[in-house]
């Protein structure tokens, strides 16, 4: 099962007074096979686990922790760093003394707590949790077995995905539950920036409250910030690529460029209505352009004749590298322009790409028809124009 303590929430806490008497709080129970093992108590700090006190378990499984409790921090209980139980502790929440319980064998799946109030509210998630993370694992292998039909394979992708949605339902209860407790820092690694910011908003808004300035609050409140931030920013984003996709969208006439060709001569796309023509954005220092220009090549001069050209339009700043790459790929056709501005170039501006090689293929009138169609897709679409 994931781990459920984040990398966020294992920090010191700020210095902060609550304005609380430090408490000592007993940990006792019976700990299950597990006579004669070193049972550990971890505060966490800078990340770790720091071990505050330890006991041998007594044949009969009895043990006996203490630790005085100030502010609210988390715990773990354990033998190892990978089977353990999560403590919450608060000595406005906690009791003087705390029952637990569990097999020595499982202890994150078998161990129960009383006398912690957020200890308690942690248990729920984890039952979740493990609940969870068995289901999931059992359908996940299901679907593997290569002896399921079709309509089986159906119903347990059904289950799985009903799973995941209860899952989301019940993380989703818990906080709003629980948001005011340390205890709800332990959903956060499994929210989604992108789509929870409301949920890390109440997460914050719980933690102003209950242990206002700590770090944990603080990064939480960090983080929310980030989240915003980076939500106006793939807006922005998302605003831009529609914008750029708007410039050359399909159906829309071909807009102008009026570059000079070697000789300075500027020759326009209007100027050559009535074929099919495909502006290709490309540059000599491309790679992956000058690895398309043979399939170019060959496909101008099996069509040339049929009505379909070329309009090749460089992002050179060099006008020599420009002129020795098209005579070094063959590209014989008369229609090469450029403004030898490299990604400063109008063309950018005015067609909105991100990249090349970067294609447009417009029809007699002008109209883009396609875009950026390559290698056997802009052959079969040029042979489905104009004909074996």
């Amino acid at each position: 099962m994931k781990n459920y303590i984040l990398t966020l929430l294992i920090i010191s806490i700020t210095t902060v007074s609550f304005g609380r008497a430090p408490k000592k709080v007993e940990i006792t129970g019976i700990i299950e096979n597990a006579a004669g093992k070193t049972l550990y108590l971890n505060a966490f700090i800078n990340n770790s686990p720091v071990i505050i006190d330890s006991v041998i378990i007594k044949k009969n499984g009895k043990f006996k922790l203490a630790v005085n409790v100030v502010k609210p921090d988390f715990y773990s209980i354990g033998f190892s760093k990978q089977d353990y139980a999560l403590l919450v502790l608060d000595s406005a929440n906690t009791g003087e003394v705390i029952n637990f319980n569990a097999d020595g064998l499982k202890i994150m799946e078998t161990y129960s707590i009383s006398g912690s109030k957020d200890s308690e509210i942690v248990k729920t998630l984890v039952l979740h949790l493990s609940n969870h993370s068995k289901w999931k694992t059992e359908y996940s292998k299901g679907l593997k077995d290569p002896k399921l039909t079709p309509q089986q394979k159906a119903d347990t992708k059904r289950k799985l995905d009903s799973l995941d949605k209860n899952f989301i339902y019940k993380r989703d209860q818990f906080i709003n539950n629980n948001y005011k407790s340390l205890a709800v820092l332990t959903t956060m690694g499994y929210l989604n920036p992108q789509t929870d910011l409301v949920l890390y908003k109440k997460i914050e808004e719980g933690l102003a409250e209950s242990v206002p300035n700590t770090s944990y609050h603080l990064a939480v409140q960090t983080q929310v910030k980030q989240i915003e931030t980076q939500n106006k920013i793939r807006k922005k984003e998302a605003e831009e690529r529609k914008r750029l996709e708007q410039l050359s969208a399909i159906g829309s006439i071909a807009p102008e460029l009026n570059f000079p060709n070697p000789n300075g001569k500027v020759i326009t796309i209007e100027s050559l209505r009535g074929n099919y023509v495909l502006i290709d954005f490309w540059a000599s220092w491309c790679r992956p352009c000058r690895a398309e220009n043979p399939n170019v090549v060959k496909i101008y001069n099996e069509y040339k004749d049929k009505g379909f050209t070329v309009f090749s339009v460089s992002l050179d700043r060099d006008k020599n590298r420009w002129l020795g790459a098209i005579k070094q790929d063959n590209l014989y056709w008369p229609n090469h322009v450029s403004d030898l501005k490299q990604w400063k170039s109008e063309a950018v501006k005015t067609y909105g790409f991100t990249g090349i090689p970067f294609t447009v293929l417009i029809d007699q009138e002008g109209q883009i028809i396609a875009k950026n169609l390559r290698g056997p897709a802009l052959e079969n679409k040029i042979k489905e124009l104009l004909g074996e």
